[in-house]
């Protein structure tokens, strides 16, 4: 090994080094520190920092081995680790894999001595992660069939946290149908919280088959703390719900974020706890919000008496966009207030504004009870309660909407209803209970998207005393939230934000200035506030000052646009007298009477009516001695993607949405640009609010990407604007051979649709990929940022390809809409049958792989736009990768059937050996259709029998008469049915040899089978434990009901809410029923080893395993205890070779009725199977009505 790692091969850039923590010899021992001594001597400057070698420790908690063999393994660790502190370049990575404990009662077989597995592994795992101290990759990976022990995961948990060592990690729980029920999420929640300070940690590999809501959450929690974390491989999960977009730009983000954090660290300036929040005022015109502020403003700041009256008397102008005021700064924090205009024009303005990192914020929704007409302002709203749910509804959506995902940091709302000293005028104070019903209620709908506290506070907005409770406790919110969970900040950034929002006048006067003044002001700010200077080792200034100024952006104290070189120093002057200003001129709104109104119906302005506004806008400022340049206002727009120029011959057009009134709503003119020639097709998708009760696209988010997608086109695509056209919630877009039509719905929707055509000559498959690539994911990764509604998770739908073709108007799209993740499951469900249906009729079946990927939807009939129903096959929708990662699952969860069943049978083996049952006189497995080779079959060997090739040469036939538009995906996904047809006949010819074992084991034989007895019969007891019925505790007289299971040929099962026949426990049929029970107890517990899925009424069996599905791990688990305690206990004999057997299928002959009179009492009907299905001959079972519908559907069997 030394040789190998001083090697100077060029070429060996990566050296992988394989060590089983159980399998360590003293050689590895005594190779392991002649490494650490060869680099010991070494200087560091030697060592080849390119090269990198990683040696591998894996186990996994049923390995076994001596206290020895454990210290042998951790002296090789233990040289590693002393050799990697003089090179970097040598690595290590842990991997535990959890697997299943051994069974109670069963001795541990070590090599030298005895340990107990499991504990020892985890106690050495543990050691070896405090030891190590240099970069680690550390894989936890729990199977399918092993429970997550939270007290153990903890310690491991607090073991990754205490060392800031890690720098991948790579977490997952590998399932299998039924298990993900067992598992419990908190464990990620455990993990997630332990790495939130983690700086090392670099790289994290995320793999859950279930990951649900709370491990999303989970994640996004640890990426609001941990910065520096650089990529999540998420390795597919979420990534159909679009909730991967929000990682990547969560991702995105925090590398822009760790970038200037490093920046103002290298500085050397001094941190602290940051101190800025603000505080949202959100509500309906007229809702008393600016008349709140102003008396919050005076709880803090006294207001001359003379100046209070003026207020009252005059009133207080109303906000048009944002106004913004700084409530307190002190040494414990820094709070400004927001207030919202409550038109919804200036919605757009709004969502700008809203926090982009996790900041502490608090939103207050304000309720004026009073009607808004000024006429009527002394009369109560006609429905207090209706009118209060709606408004609150709204607002709630929008900041659910626009707040970004962050785990358990939630937006915090409280709810203030104003006007009290008029409501009192109406004696109706004390009936509030419509406001607090309707709180509670929305608590709960909102639960998961922000927090909503109870109650609400009831004010006069211009009483100051009665403000100052609300503000009292928004300041104890704030304190909380700074305390949890803002991030470290340099001290000199709360001096800095201190001084720009207390407007001195040189910000009053120019609120927009060039980035080189701005950074100029902060370096003499930095010395007038005596903030020290850099540390010596700094080498270039300009990059701490930049790196100043991106956290103030990011804390919103000032606006930084790095497009244009601009920095606006005066929010306030951006949010109320520039963008607030000109969406009141754009609409109309309170201006002076004869001013020009402005209308756009495309969303196109000229440029001569563009500059004319912002020159009124610009007048109306410099009456004010605020100074500014009109290139900046247009520099301002074009960086805030607000709009776009064109320019023409014609004259200059600005296409600027979001600032002007629509005027007359015109109908979109939809159309496809090229003729309509057969040799097109058609794709159609939607991208749909995942949570439409709680979310919605806003206003502004359609029109800004039409304008961010258009730069993105342009910059990287060199598209012209002849391939690029845009309206009022419309894209059309001629790329690459594709025709793209993208539709918004409406001003605040929940959809966008993407409608897109291309030549037949190109291939579906690579149509969606591109689609959803270049489109789809992009709107997705805008939604997820700064500029989209970051509280929106966009799901995939998919479009009637008619409907794209015909472009069939956006409203009667709703019914020719279907999910994609649930056509796939449709998808799934019909493959899983048809798959079953394929056991059924093996050997002889004739169902080949398109017959198995013949699933249909059906679209409705719609009159309206002359709309047939029709059927389209689910493949023609889906994307390839889709289709094949259904296989793959249906393919593991055969494997792991297989891995059962063949366990089963080994044991069944050794069981009838030990009974000596071998040799009794059961039936003949001979005359069964068994083909050892099937049994036998190795899953990797590539060999098929005669039959299975013959099979799928009626599937490449198959292949050939599918549209050509589908035989690739068909000749791809072709190899994959092989695998599961082969896995799956392999499995029911090893299953038929354990259902025949263990009618020998019950002594079933050929005299019993020649008077067509039913094989499995079993008692049933109401609460009666399982022990107490078996060691024949039960009392003389008890009464207990004798059933019958199916014995469906692939799965037998109990029959669901079969009558069975009452028998009374007496002393001739005691120890009989005795028998039957254990018998029946056996029989059951083969199976479920087995993994068949023996449910339906189980419990009454098996009362211990009444809670839990008889399939899934906890009922496997449990079945082995409850198996294994009776057996310790002797409670469960073997059975011998006696008469008691023969005298127990005697006592069922004579008890069971007539064969015509079973099927009353046990739904049973009894069948012969059609020669070579289950056995050579003839052979009769008795079966349910589900499976004999089955049976004959597909020609197997009939009635007898």
């Amino acid at each position: 090994m030394p040789v190998l790692l001083s090697s100077n091969n060029q070429n060996l850039k990566e050296i992988d080094l394989d060590l089983d923590w159980d399998r360590v010899t003293q050689g590895a021992v005594d190779e392991f520190r002649m490494v650490a001594k060869t680099f010991r001597k070494r200087e560091s400057s030697d060592v080849d920092a390119s090269r990198k070698v990683v040696l591998h420790f894996t186990c996994d908690t049923t390995a076994k081995f001596t206290e020895d063999e454990g210290q042998r393994a951790f002296s090789c660790l233990d040289s590693w680790a002393d050799a990697s502190e003089r090179a970097p370049m040598l690595k290590m990575a842990l991997w535990l894999t959890f697997e299943k404990h051994e069974r109670p009662g069963e001795e541990h077989q070590n090599r030298g001595g005895s340990s107990e597995p499991g504990g020892d592994v985890k106690g050495w795992f543990l050691r070896a992660i405090n030891q190590y101290t240099q970069g680690l990759r550390v894989t936890l990976w729990w199977r399918g069939d092993a429970s997550i022990d939270m007290d153990h995961f903890l310690l491991l948990c607090k073991a990754i946290g205490s060392k800031d060592s890690v720098e991948c990690l790579l977490i997952g729980y590998e399932g299998y149908e039924g298990d993900e029920a067992s598992v419990d999420r908190n464990c990620w929640t455990h993990l997630f919280h332990c790495l939130r300070h983690k700086r090392r940690l670099k790289e994290l590999i995320f793999y859950d088959h279930y990951g649900g809501d709370q491990s999303f959450r989970s994640l996004m929690d640890l990426l609001q703390v941990n910065i520096y974390l650089e990529d999540v491989d998420l390795s597919h999960n979420w990534e159909s719900e679009g909730k991967s977009a929000m990682v990547k730009e969560a991702l995105r983000r925090n590398r822009a974020q760790a970038s200037y954090f490093s920046t103002l660290r290298d500085a050397k300036l001094p941190f602290e706890g940051a101190r800025a929040g603000r505080i949202f005022l959100c509500g309906n015109p007229h809702a008393g919000k600016t008349r709140l502020r102003a008396s919050m403003m005076e709880t803090r700041q006294k207001t001359s008496r003379v100046k209070m009256q003026l207020n009252k008397l005059l009133g207080l102008k109303r906000t048009k966009g944002v106004d913004v005021e700084l409530l307190r700064d002190d040494e414990e924090m820094q709070v400004s207030i927001w207030d919202l205009a409550g038109q919804e024009i200036f919605r757009a303005l709004q969502t700008l504004l809203l926090p982009t990192v996790t900041q502490a914020c608090v939103f207050a929704f304000i309720f004026n009870p009073m009607k808004d007409d000024q006429h009527q302002q002394l009369e109560m709203k006609d429905d207090l309660e209706e009118a209060f749910g709606k408004e609150l509804e709204s607002w709630l959506r929008f900041i659910a909407s626009n707040y970004p995902i962050t785990g358990t940091f939630l937006p915090e709302v409280l709810v203030v209803v104003t006007h009290r000293d008029r409501v009192k005028m109406h004696n109706m104070e004390e009936s509030c209970d419509w406001a607090a019903r309707k709180v509670e209620r929305f608590r709960v709908i909102y639960e998961k998207a922000l927090k909503l506290y109870e109650g609400f506070f009831y004010v006069d907005a211009q009483d100051v005393k009665e403000a100052k409770p609300f503000v009292e406790r928004v300041f104890q919110l704030f304190s909380d939230m700074l305390q949890k969970k803002s991030p470290q900040a340099p001290s000199v950034c709360s001096k800095l934000i201190s001084k720009i929002l207390n407007r001195p006048r040189e910000v009053i006067s120019h609120p927009v200035w060039q980035m080189e003044e701005f950074l100029t002001f902060v370096s003499k700010s930095l010395e007038a506030l005596d903030a020290g200077c850099f540390a010596p080792d700094v080498e270039n200034e300009r990059r701490v000052l930049e790196a100043l100024s991106l956290y103030m952006h990011d804390v919103g104290s000032i606006f930084v646009l790095p497009h244009c070189k601009l920095v606006v120093v005066d929010i306030n002057w951006l949010t109320h007298k520039f963008l607030g200003t000109l969406i009141s001129e754009g609409h109309g709104f309170e201006v002076k009477s004869g001013t020009r109104s402005y209308f756009s119906p495309d969303g196109f302005m000229s440029k001569l009516d563009l500059d004319n506004i912002l020159m009124s806008v610009r007048c109306r400022n410099h009456g004010k001695n605020i100074t500014i340049q009109p290139q900046v206002l247009h520099d301002l727009l074009v960086s805030l993607d607000l709009c776009y120029q064109i320019k023409n011959i014609k004259g200059d057009r600005f296409f600027i949405p979001t600032i002007f009134q629509r005027g007359e709503i015109r109908k979109a003119n939809l159309s496809w640009k090229t003729a309509e020639p057969s040799d097109w097709q058609h794709l159609g998708y939607r991208l749909l609010c995942e949570s439409r009760d709680t979310s919605s696209l806003t206003s502004a988010v359609f029109p800004r990407f039409q304008i961010h997608f258009r730069k993105e086109m342009m910059e990287r695509w060199k598209i012209s604007d002849k391939s690029y056209d845009c309206q009022r919630d419309l894209i059309r877009l001629d790329w690459n051979g594709y025709f793209i039509i993208v539709e918004n719905d409406g001003v605040a929707g929940d959809h966008v649709d993407f409608l897109i055509r291309f030549s037949k000559s190109k291939k579906r498959q690579e149509a969606m990929s591109f689609v959803k690539e270049q489109m789809l994911e992009r709107f997705r990764m805008f939604c997820a940022s700064p500029e989209g509604c970051r509280g929106v998770t966009m799901v995939t739908a998919i479009i009637r390809p008619e409907c794209v073709q015909k472009l069939t108007a956006r409203v009667y799209r709703g019914d020719q809409v279907i999910l994609e993740k649930e056509l796939i499951e449709r998808l799934r469900e019909a493959v899983e049958e048809k798959l079953i249906q394929e056991e059924i009729t093996w050997p002889t079946g004739e169902e080949g792989g398109e017959s198995i990927l013949n699933y249909e939807h059906t679209w409705p009939e719609m009159d309206e736009v002359k709309l047939r129903k029709c059927c389209q096959r689910a493949v023609e929708l889906l994307e390839e990768k889709d289709v094949s990662e259904i296989l793959d699952a249906l393919q593991e969860r055969r494997v792991a059937k297989r891995q059962r069943v063949c366990e089963v049978l080994k044991q069944l083996d050794d069981h009838l050996q030990e009974t000596g049952k071998e040799d009794i006189k059961g039936l003949n497995l001979n005359r069964l259709k068994i083909d050892s080779e099937l049994i036998h079959l190795d899953d990797g060997d590539g060999r098929l029998p005669k039959a299975m090739e013959r099979r799928f040469d009626r599937l490449d036939n198959n292949v050939q008469r599918v549209h050509h538009q589908l035989q690739e995906m068909f000749v791809a996904l072709s190899q994959q049915l092989q695998k599961i047809f082969d896995l799956q006949t392999a499995t029911r010819a090893t299953l038929l040899s354990v259902i025949s074992k263990i009618d020998m084991m019950v002594g079933y034989s050929e005299a019993q089978e020649a008077a067509r007895l039913s094989r499995r019969p079993f008692i049933s007891f109401n609460d009666v434990g399982l022990r107490e019925k078996i060691i024949g505790v039960v009392q003389i007289g008890t009464p207990v009901r004798l059933h019958l299971m199916c014995e469906s040929c692939v799965e037998p099962h109990i029959v669901e809410d079969q009558p069975g026949l009452k028998l009374i426990i007496g002393d001739q049929n005691k120890e009989l029923l005795r028998w039957i029970l254990i018998n029946s107890t056996r029989v059951f517990w083969f199976l479920l080893k087995a993994g068949v899925q023996v449910t339906l009424g189980a419990g009454s069996v098996i009362p211990e395993l009444a809670h839990h599905s008889l399939g899934s791990k906890a009922g496997l688990v449990l079945a082995d205890m409850t198996l294994d305690k009776l057996k310790r206990l002797g409670s469960l004999p073997v059975m011998e070779k006696s008469q008691m057997a023969e005298e127990m299928w005697m006592f069922l002959k004579n008890e069971l009725p007539p064969e015509k009179k079973i099927s009353s009492s046990f739904k049973l009907y009894l069948v012969k199977y059609n020669p070579g299905m289950v056995a050579v001959e003839e052979s009769y079972a008795w079966l349910c009505e589900k499976c004999i519908d089955i049976g004959k559907k597909n020609n197997v069997l009939k009635v007898v």
